[in-house]
């Protein structure tokens, strides 16, 4: 067997491609460092050299190397792949006849061929959207993460993907491996057009496509607010004319259809069904690749360059849209009882049957999809930090302080960090968190207006000019920085028209926003939740969720409290700064325990208060100065606070203070070695200091 893999190697080296000995178990090349073959390929002798050592498969290398050679990988046992043929076959079957064809050990197929241009790299084309009953779903022996959604839990599996440059992947005549179809001694050169019709062909498969541009609003027009022109020609607009009169050309019926681009003699360039088109190709300006268009979306793109409100006045020039009803002729509004001439008014049969059910939840337990919550704490407490990770949890659709989130996407709106130290923060949350690229990117994005501030009314226009169902979420921090000028935030009636501004853009966007505030001065402890937030008491009172966080008595510790409005009452509970992470504290502290200002009486007639001597190691940098002067473990610190008549508990809590405000710094523990704390020796704060 290992002679006749070493026989086809040479072939294949023969052949011009870039050949190298492999581990069939770990499917990669056995040398410790085979990248410099991404360059160039081995000689003869070197590769007749490489085969002397132990391996049980070869493997050929993609790209320029190897020709421009290109791979395109059917995995889940192929489950895509007679789907994928039978649409090549009927766009060109000669063209699917001369294709390198094999199959794998576990059921799949590789598709081999060059191209006359350079490949990229390794891309993912089409997934399949699985549903599951949890966290966890098997398919096909392979274990997948679910993630939930409105609809429930589903796992989403790459079916088709392409190893191209920097790939690399095993081939026949390796154990399991076996050709189907032509050989790798006569791979062919397809043209640029034929590999874009054979790309498009698998991206038409992927069940994962993104929101199409320009679609059409889920706000249903009850005749009262009118229907958008856009809406409407999402609705009864004719795409395919559209398509027509900028060159394109319908080249496959059906369920759906096939298009090919201007310039283009054969080929799919686009897909179009169920009223969205959806682009694969490159070269289609100013239509984007992998990208999907609405009606609306596609026409101004062609016809207005992307300017949306000149495409939405044209198209009500030419009919499109219905405006808001006029009002009833004072005569015809005598006729009807007075609060139907003021109000849209429903029965309780029709409320029931036009709202069955709540709204469906963000974060379990306190917040639900349109609604606002308001997040409450001190200055300088972390909830910027704690904030940047709810962020990044409901992106990747995990869990936040211990309660589920559905996934979605994220916005963020930040005036107050400059976005070198949004950077930061964001890569030292990856550190910790569970964390793919490819989702970040999707869903979560950011906009830093620090040194260029705009207000609540200065965005109106950026949230009017958002799709329904663009975002799940969207912060706003500091709320306090998107108030108007001129807005005093103690004016209940200012505010309370703030919130209703965002209760619309959170109706029209159907996105939560969550408002980003601080406290006022002194302490939290006395009072009651709704009462905790700088300002008017109408931003508690306006919001769906009020979320508040107080320090516990207790040093790093904070306690977490709401009101909400659509959901039963929570029960207060501890967190424990962790940096970068707030985290569930499970020591059993109680959330009652708030920190309450000392309160000293003074003896009559002396101006003496009756209190103990002061602490000189009540301060977290007391503590830090005294105990650690030079990098030390954990336990030699609290051995130097036992010295000093300090309980451990008191000093692992003076030293948790230390790290929160950024006195030391942790270097974790490496083998047998402890973590350490050094000192921080700067008197500038870093950029790491909570927010």
């Amino acid at each position: 067997m290992t002679q006749r893999i070493d026989d086809a190697a040479m072939r294949y080296l023969g052949a011009g491609m870039c050949v190298l000995p492999a581990d069939r178990k770990a499917k990669r090349p056995t040398l410790s460092r085979w990248q410099p073959y991404i360059e160039s390929p081995p000689t003869e002798e070197q590769l007749d050299a490489m085969l002397w050592d132990p391996h049980d498969a070869i493997c050929i290398v993609c790209g320029l190397v190897s020709g421009n050679l290109e791979m395109i990988d059917f995995d889940l046992q192929g489950v895509a792949f007679e789907a994928w043929k039978n649409a090549v076959r009927e766009h060109d079957a000669a063209l699917y006849d001369t294709l390198v064809i094999e199959t794998t050990p576990a059921g799949g197929r590789h598709v081999v061929y060059r191209c006359v241009d350079p490949v990229g790299g390794n891309a993912k084309l089409a997934h399949k959207i699985i549903e599951a009953d949890g966290e966890i779903v098997e398919v096909a022996g392979k274990s997948y993460p679910a993630r939930r959604n409105d609809d429930g839990w589903h796992a989403k599996v790459c079916v088709i993907e392409t190893r191209g440059q920097g790939g690399q992947f095993l081939c026949a005549p390796s154990d399991g491996y076996s050709l189907q179809q032509g050989s790798f001694d006569g791979v062919p050169t397809i043209t640029r057009d034929q590999r874009d019709m054979l790309i498009g062909c698998a991206r038409a498969l992927d069940e994962d496509r993104p929101a199409p541009i320009g679609r059409q609003s889920s706000i249903p027009s009850d005749g009262r607010l009118g229907m958008r022109p856009g809406d409407e020609f999402n609705a009864r607009g004719d795409m395919r004319a559209l398509l027509v009169k900028h060159g394109w050309r319908k080249i496959r019926d059906g369920e759906n259809e096939h298009w090919c681009r201007p310039g283009k003699e054969h080929g799919t360039s686009a897909t179009l069904k169920d009223g969205n088109l959806f682009v694969f190709t490159s070269s289609a300006a100013p239509l984007e690749p992998n990208q999907s268009y609405s009606a609306f979306g596609l026409y101004g793109t062609l016809e207005h360059a992307g300017d949306w409100s000149s495409a939405t006045k044209a198209l009500g020039a030419q009919g499109y849209g219905s405006p808001a009803m006029r009002p009833m002729p004072r005569t015809a509004q005598a006729a009807l009882p007075k609060i139907a001439q003021q109000f849209d008014f429903k029965t309780a049969s029709q409320l029931r049957d036009q709202y069955p059910q709540l709204r469906p939840p963000l974060i379990e337990g306190i917040l639900r999809r349109g609604e606002t919550m308001n997040i409450i704490a001190s200055p300088k407490v972390g909830k910027s930090w704690m904030v940047n990770d709810l962020a990044i949890c409901v992106a990747m659709g995990q869990p936040w302080l211990g309660m589920p989130t559905v996934q979605g996407k994220v916005l963020i709106l930040d005036n107050e960090l400059h976005p070198e130290t949004m950077s930061s923060r964001i890569a030292t949350l990856k550190s910790k968190r569970s964390w793919d690229d490819e989702v970040i990117d999707r869903n979560l994005h950011f906009v830093n207006l620090r040194g260029g501030l705009l207000s609540i009314e200065d965005l109106d226009g950026s949230f009017v000019a958002l799709e329904p169902d663009s975002y799940s979420m969207i912060v706003l921090d500091a709320y306090y920085r998107f108030l108007p000028v001129g807005v005093d935030e103690n004016d209940n009636g200012a505010i309370a028209n703030i919130y209703n501004l965002i209760d619309r853009h959170a109706r029209s966007i159907n996105a939560s926003f969550v408002l980003i505030h601080h406290t006022s001065k002194g302490g939290q402890a006395e009072k009651s939740v709704t009462d905790v937030g700088s300002g008017a008491g109408s931003q508690s009172r306006a919001t769906d969720t009020h979320l508040v966080l107080r320090h516990h008595k207790e040093e790093g510790v904070i306690v977490v409290d709401a009101a909400v409005r659509s959901w039963k009452p929570i029960e207060p509970f501890c967190l424990r700064w962790n940096f970068p992470l707030w985290e569930r504290d499970t020591t059993g502290l109680d959330p009652a325990d708030l920190r309450r200002p000392e309160r000293k009486k003074r003896e009559r007639g002396t101006g003496v208060t009756d209190t103990d001597p002061p602490d000189p190691y009540g301060t977290a940098d007391a503590f830090q100065r005294a105990f650690i002067a030079v990098p030390s473990p954990r336990a030699e610190i609290v051995a130097r606070a036992r010295q000093a008549n300090l309980s451990a508990r008191r000093a692992n809590a003076a030293l948790a203070s230390c790290l929160v405000q950024h006195l030391v710094t942790e270097t974790p523990s490496v083998g047998a070695r402890p973590a350490t704390f050094t000192p921080v020796v700067s008197d500038i704060l870093p950029n790491g200091l909570p927010l």
